[in-house]
Order: C-alpha cells, then sequence, then structure tokens
C-alpha cells in the first residue's frame, strides 16, 4: 500500500473539500440554471427568484450525490487495490466524532481484508468532513445514504442499460431523470439531454479533484 493511515486521513479529508469547492466556486450549478434557461427560453432567476433558489438548492445537492458517486468508482484505482467492497453503515458520517462505518466486517473474506481497510479509511473520513462541512444532522445523512445507495444501484441498471443495446443510448440515469424533473418537466426530454452533458461537467471535476488529491506525496 503506497499510503500511510495518516496520509489517507489528509487526502480524504482534502477530497470532501476541493468537492465543494468546485461546485460552488465556479458556481457550477447556477452556470447550468442560467444557460439552459437562456437557451431554451425558460424562465430564470429573475423572472422566478424563490422557484429559482429552490431548484439551485436541490439540484445542487443531486450534483454532489453524483460527484462522490464518480469518486467512490474510482477509489480503488486511485488507492491501488484490487478490491472495491462498500462498507454498510455510514450513519455516523454526520457527527463531529469518527464516522462509524467499519460494521460488518465480519462477513468480509479473509483475503480481502488487507484491501478493504484502506477503502474503509479513506471513505470513513471523506464522509465525516463532507457531513461537517455541509452541517448534516444524522437526519441528512441518513437521507443522503439513502440517495446515494439508490444512485448506485440505478446507475448500475442504466449502465447495464446502454451497454445491451446495440445503438448509443441516450442520457440516462439517476441524476439525468431527477435534475429533468426537477429542471424543467414541462420540457422533460430536452431537461435530460442537458442534465446528462451537466453530469458529464461533474464527473470531470470530480476526476479532477482526485488528480489534485493523489497528485503528489506529502509529509504527514
Amino acid at each position: 500500500m503506497p499510503y500511510r493511515p495518516r496520509e489517507l486521513v489528509v487526502r480524504a479529508r482534502e477530497a470532501a473539500g476541493l468537492l465543494l469547492a468546485a461546485l460552488d466556486r465556479d458556481e457550477m450549478v447556477a452556470r447550468f440554471l442560467d444557460v439552459y434557461a437562456a437557451e431554451h427560453r425558460r424562465p430564470g432567476r429573475a423572472d422566478h427568484p424563490y422557484l429559482y433558489r429552490e431548484q439551485l438548492s436541490r439540484i445542487r445537492r443531486e450534483a454532489i450525490l453524483a460527484m462522490v458517486l464518480r469518486i467512490e468508482a474510482a477509489l480503488p484505482a486511485r488507492l491501488k487495490v484490487s478490491v472495491a467492497v462498500r462498507t454498510t453503515q455510514r450513519r455516523g458520517a454526520a457527527r463531529r466524532g469518527k464516522a462509524s462505518s467499519r460494521a460488518a466486517k465480519h462477513k468480509r473474506q479473509p483475503n480481502l481484508e488487507l484491501a478493504i481497510p484502506f477503502l474503509d479509511l479513506f471513505r470513513e473520513e471523506f464522509f465525516v468532513a463532507l457531513g461537517q462541512a455541509m452541517r448534516w444532522t444524522e437526519e441528512d445523512a441518513k437521507e443522503f445514504w439513502r440517495d446515494l445507495e439508490l444512485y448506485e444501484r440505478l446507475s448500475v441498471h442504466a449502465s447495464r442499460g446502454s451497454t445491451a443495446g446495440s445503438r448509443r443510448s441516450p442520457a440516462s440515469g439517476p441524476f439525468v431523470d431527477r435534475v429533468g424533473l426537477l429542471l424543467d418537466p414541462s420540457m422533460m426530454e430536452q431537461a435530460r439531454r442537458d442534465a446528462g452533458k451537466f453530469e458529464l461537467e461533474l464527473q470531470r471535476a470530480a476526476d479532477r479533484v482526485l488528480r489534485v488529491v493523489f497528485s503528489r506525496r506529502r509529509s504527514n
């Protein structure tokens, strides 16, 4: 394993901070909403400010889910382990103490024990830092985990569907469906297409976060 535990802790917490910074510093969600409204002549922030703020908040949350899912999928390769096993308990991530996400270790096979603790450590510290930055309550954390697990299940189904067909599939998946509905239910197909393009932008931003976090060795 190329990283010491303390190095993983620092990188995990940095990744959470950089994810939110990338999303908010560049106003990615606001730009997405403004461009959509301008291109398709839909109501924008000046027309319905309350609706705009509500869309901004809810789509920002969906964007965080999409970016977290991307980071989670890339972790095994970044940590140079060949096993991607998720922990089943994340509910403590909203607390300021350590997250209690080490449950169910007794179910793991012995030959996976070397890889899993490193993944668990990074994920645990990442979600603790994310929850602290977003000021989650316990209920906020539970709701986020439920949605993240839903994203994972639906993303698997969407990817299987896209590879099964002979023709190129349109934008699909939980982010596309949920953001399309939030964005413009009266023009659902157009909203879904634009949401699919935005999801690719979010994925590229998540990839940049991991490149920065794992780009150099540090003395910690």
